[in-house]
């Protein structure tokens, strides 16, 4: 089968800056306090630059916000993974922002901005954020006054559909994709800025993709928020 070149474009961005999301995995044998590291990836899971992991906040036992630090790890040079660890945590928000990239008009994205390539078609900033789950309490469903946020509207059952409320700068936001992932089945969220998902039993991924044009950037155009919910289910 013969690619288009707009395709394969569309499929190298997917591959190297698009389509790859930031989650939290817990450690195994961390003691007392359970510790959690920051993952980047896709289908495989890749080695990062410690300064694209811009933030880290939690839910403490309080229901407030607190910021955190994290322990860095180098595996790669000077990629590696975060890790982080807060007593009485009970939700996780995670901020990485993926750089600049531009669509040469050869079709092939590099991380460059507009200003570095000026013939590009076009520059995007695509930034990751993330909502981890590790404990379940009513706070788990409410909103915590983030700028991008999935709020589940209960807590999820294995093979029961779950409400989840999308929302900007804590507005309902309809027509936002919400499913397993970019390249996977997806809902829309609706005119109340509620999607529905179905959870497994098990490690859950709900991905969403939020979209903006930039003005008066002479780095980048676009910019896109992939957004990852996490949590477990029994």
């Amino acid at each position: 089968m013969k690619l288009t070149s707009t395709l394969i474009a569309t499929l190298l961005f997917s591959g190297v800056a698009s389509a790859h999301n930031v989650w939290l995995e817990p450690e195994s044998n961390t003691g007392e306090i359970q510790r959690y590291v920051v993952k980047f990836g896709h289908e495989q899971t890749e080695f990062y630059p410690q300064a694209k992991l811009k933030r880290v906040r939690y839910i403490d036992e309080q229901g407030q916000v607190q910021d955190t630090t994290f322990e860095f790890n180098a595996k790669q040079g000077d990629k590696g993974e975060a890790v982080v660890g807060d007593k009485g945590a009970k939700i996780y928000y995670t901020l990485f922002n993926n750089g600049i990239w531009s669509k040469l008009p050869s079709g092939k994205y590099v991380e460059k901005t507009k200003r570095e390539v000026p013939n590009a078609e076009f520059s995007i900033n695509p930034i990751k954020l993330s909502k981890s789950i590790v404990k379940w309490d009513d706070d788990a469903m409410k909103y915590h006054h983030m700028d991008y946020e999935l709020v589940p509207l209960s807590k999820p059952e294995a093979g029961k559909a779950l409400d989840i409320l999308v929302l900007k700068q804590g507005k309902p936001v309809q027509g936002i994709k919400v499913g397993l992932g970019e390249e996977q089945p997806f809902n829309l969220s609706n005119a109340q800025g509620i999607a529905q998902f179905i959870p497994t039993q098990g490690f859950n991924k709900v991905w969403a993709e939020f979209e903006e044009k930039v003005a008066g950037n002479p780095d980048y155009s676009d910019r896109s928020y992939e957004y990852m919910l996490t949590f477990d289910v029994p």
